[in-house]
């Protein structure tokens, strides 16, 4: 997915190539601001797109030696968000790859900020919460863990970047979270909003450059590519006016989310009891 600016003033084009099957340039033409907010929708839609449509995901699965040398985990806390997204495939927009989606662009823009702006009220971050969580079930299963800031960088083009070799820490491993949705989806027009939470999650080595481990898990919505852990959502909204009449309740289900990632991470870097014993004894607190 590509998304250029057109000119200063005319808008912007997105191409989009989905799996190497298909490939469209779209054109449009606003001002400047409304090409802001028109290019951030599209991008969270491509991003729903490229996930159900692209190939395995490249996964390392953890190997039980190397789990086995590790006693100490920084977890790194997760760029903070801008907004929660909402995200609705039943769209004929969407459906159509936003061919003559000028009005369903609009909306989808509007229901993302207005349920932002209500969610933002609640003073919750979902992406500390879930570094939190990870952290603590880490604990629980005999590593010694705790949550640590990492050097995010923003690129011009919006996106984060995170260098494992610019992360500062002693300890053995450092766990790198990275969310890729957090919100909303409804996957169809007859399904409600599920409160769902994507996230890689990769263990970096001491040395900061080879990854031991690499996960992709799911909470609500379950991306269609091969490779990810899913978890089914607790709580469901039938529709947007749902989500905006609660916003605590909306909170709660992300938390919910949160912690069935965090559950579906950890899981994967369970040790054997012998080897948290050895770890242990290695090196004594």
């Amino acid at each position: 997915m590509v998304l250029r600016n057109a000119g200063h003033h005319s808008g912007f084009k997105i191409i989009l190539i989905l799996h190497g099957h298909c490939a469209m340039m779209i054109r449009f033409s606003w001002g400047e601001e409304m090409a802001d907010r028109i290019r951030m929708w599209a991008a969270l839609v491509c991003v729903g797109f490229l996930a159900a449509c692209a190939g395995p995901v490249p996964k390392i699965d953890a190997k039980g030696g190397s789990l086995a040398k590790i006693r100490t985990i920084d977890v790194i806390r997760p760029r903070e968000l801008h907004g929660y997204q909402v995200m609705y495939f039943g769209n004929p927009g969407v459906v159509f790859g936003l061919v003559g989606g000028l009005a369903a662009a609009a909306d989808q823009v509007s229901k993302t900020e207005r349920l932002s702006k209500e969610l933002n009220k609640q003073g919750v971050s979902i992406t500390s919460e879930l570094a939190d969580d990870v952290s603590a079930d880490l604990n629980k299963m005999g590593y010694v863990a705790k949550v640590e800031n990492g050097p995010w960088e923003r690129h011009q083009d919006g996106k984060y970047e995170l260098a494992f070799d610019k992360i500062k820490s002693d300890a053995d491993a450092v766990l790198v979270l990275t969310p890729t949705i957090v919100g909303f989806v409804a996957p169809s027009s007859l399904s409600d909003y599920l409160p769902t939470i994507t996230t890689v999650a990769t263990l970096v080595g001491k040395d900061r450059t080879e990854q031991l481990y690499r996960g992709y898990h799911a909470s609500g919505w379950e991306p269609k590519a091969g490779g990810w852990k899913d978890t089914p959502a607790k709580k469901t909204f039938p529709n947007f006016d749902a989500l905006m009449a609660n916003p605590r309740a909306c909170v709660a289900s992300l938390n919910d989310a949160a912690a069935a990632i965090a559950d579906s991470v950890t899981s994967d870097l369970k040790r054997q009891s012998s080897a948290v014993a050895e770890s242990a004894v290695a090196t004594p607190q």
